[in-house]
């Protein structure tokens, strides 16, 4: 009987040691279980943050449509999340670039931007994966999913100036940044926001962005929408300082909130 009570607690014991988050890597400030932070100034003319988000203590979830047209602080379905960001590009009625899907539900932009499934995208069921070969329509057993373009990390590769000047204005030119990867686990989602366009702070190319990400430690890695829209709320606050000439949250389309399980 002795034997059995100790066999039994021992099981609880490895049990409940499983479900706890292992605390971040050094340089990473904990916000909560599964969610890390990071700010720092790479080079001197920088701002730049990141989330490192641990899928198993974490959940991903992304706006409904019909939140579509407000800022990412406006929107309820962020109330009471652990942080969010801004996400697709979007058209000028903020109907969202590439396949996209919440809570299982494909959004309707989907039936008038076929083309736009070439875009990488984040797409998550019981585990996320990061796919640069997009399906024109979402899978079935995609809870949510949000593209992006280009790509900034492929198997661990990461885009170069050479690669960006083919695309000068999106791409090799410093803009505010908003961008996700994958670690090689699949386990993490590494964020990376840049602020510009303040003065001597000017935002980061896309070659800049993907070689943070790799540094961070994403294999897979892909930008969404920057500018003006790059937006990190954490518990609700707005933590990535506004460029100079937009100081008030941009009107988006989708945003991508990450929230206690």
């Amino acid at each position: 009987m002795l034997r059995l009570f100790l066999t039994g607690c021992l099981l609880a014991l490895v049990t409940a040691c499983a479900t706890v988050a292992p605390p971040p890597p050094a340089g990473w400030q904990a916000l909560a279980p599964g969610l890390a932070h990071r700010a720092w100034s790479p080079w001197p003319d920088s701002d730049v943050q990141a989330l490192r988000v641990d899928l198993q203590h974490v959940r991903v979830t992304q706006s409904p449509p019909a939140e579509a047209g407000q800022s990412v602080d406006q929107m309820a379905s962020g109330r009471g999340a652990l942080a969010s960001i801004n996400a697709s590009f979007f058209d000028r009625e903020f109907r969202p670039r590439g396949v996209t899907v919440t809570e299982g539900q494909p959004w309707p932009a989907l039936l008038k931007a076929p083309a736009s499934a070439k875009d990488p995208l984040l797409a998550c069921d019981t585990q996320c994966v990061i796919r640069f070969d997009a399906p024109p329509t979402p899978e079935p057993a995609w809870r949510m999913a949000v593209s992006g373009t280009p790509w900034l990390v492929r198997d661990g590769h990461a885009r170069t100036a050479e690669d960006d000047a083919s695309c000068a204005n999106l791409c090799a030119y410093t803009h505010p940044r908003t961008a996700i990867g994958l670690d090689a686990s699949g386990r993490h989602l590494i964020v990376l926001l840049a602020a510009g366009r303040r003065g001597d702070v000017k935002g980061l190319t896309l070659a800049q962005t993907a070689q943070l990400l790799r540094e961070l430690g994403a294999v897979q890695a892909f930008n969404l929408d920057g500018g003006g829209s790059s937006t990190l709320l954490i518990q609700g606050e707005s933590r990535l300082p506004r460029p100079f000439n937009e100081p008030a949250l941009r009107r988006v389309a989708n945003a991508v909130h990450f929230v206690a399980p």
